[in-house]
């Protein structure tokens, strides 16, 4: 799979790296799929991902709220890369 390096700023405003592993459409919208590049996690983020009108190729990022919505992208996720999931 094609990792792109992404960085983001966190709410205390430290950068932080990020694999962007996916973008995930579920109900009309895209979520970023993101696992930290720079550090051993089993964590992964899922984002709201919004073209920028000013170039399609960029993004503009935001939480989610919804866990049913982060689930429901999860597991979307999972059905396409099974092979992350292997042990």
């Amino acid at each position: 799979m094609d990792e792109t390096l992404i960085t983001l700023t966190d709410e205390r405003g430290a950068e932080v790296r990020f694999a962007l592993l996916d973008v995930i459409e579920y109900e009309g919208d895209d979520y970023a799929v993101l696992y930290p590049a720079d550090e051993e996690s089993d964590m992964f983020t899922i984002l709201l991902a919004t073209p920028d009108p000013a170039d399609p190729e960029d993004y503009f990022f935001e939480g989610i709220e919804e866990q049913e919505t982060i689930d429901a992208v999860f597991a979307r996720f999972r059905t396409r890369h099974p092979e992350i999931f292997e042990e």
